[in-house]
């Protein structure tokens, strides 16, 4: 038994589930398959996350990232009645992109939360992209989108629902940046939210 615990604890740890309650379902839930004698289980469940664990190792070398896989844990892009105001009417006033140009980018519809988000990392990025950056001071990473790139280089973000910028988006280096979305899983992101796994607001 002890055995085991000790060796959930590594595979949650390694997963980067960073939520306590993680840890203690986890331990709960193998005292009571063992009070239960249902050992035989015990394989298949660690089995499992190994897989699982090496499924996200072997997909962040062929996409160039160390985090291939999020759950989305914020409503800042999510499209909704907002989205006239905070996303289309926020973008031609500030920044004089119209309605069809903006429409052309990628995930022009938004996300949700609960999506899981499949992340590329680039060797440059393009307005409209939406990417994953690390933030100083912040816990988890941050997903918006790219709505302009500075003349040194850096990037601005925003999220689509969300009415301003908030102060660390003005200049995202390219040094922060995990990657760019390439394609959203609709809900298969709610188990990392429960979870408290990797995710990003």
């Amino acid at each position: 038994m002890v055995v085991y615990a000790l060796l959930a604890v590594v595979i949650l740890y390694l997963a980067d589930f960073t939520s306590i309650y993680s840890y203690i379902i986890a331990l709960v839930g193998l005292g009571l398959i063992y009070f239960y004698k249902k050992e035989d289980y015990l394989p298949y469940i660690f089995g499992g996350a190994i897989a699982a664990l090496t499924l996200l190792g072997i997909m962040g070398i062929f996409l160039t990232t160390r985090v291939p896989a999020v759950a989305i844990l914020s409503g800042s892009m999510v499209h909704d009645d907002t989205t006239e105001a905070s996303h289309y009417t926020w973008l031609e006033q500030n920044l004089g992109y119209n309605r069809s140009y903006i429409n052309s980018w990628p995930c022009s519809n938004g996300f949700l939360i609960g999506d899981l988000a499949i992340i590329h990392g680039q060797d440059s990025y393009e307005i409209g992209d939406v990417i994953v950056f690390d933030v100083a001071g912040e816990t988890i990473p941050i997903i918006h989108r790219i709505i302009k790139i500075n003349d040194d280089g850096t990037y601005m973000t925003k999220g689509d629902h969300n009415t301003a910028l908030f102060p660390f988006e003005y200049a995202v280096r390219k040094e922060q940046i995990e990657g760019k979305i390439i394609f959203i899983i609709p809900k298969l992101g709610y188990f990392k939210v429960i979870a408290g796994g990797l995710g990003v607001r």
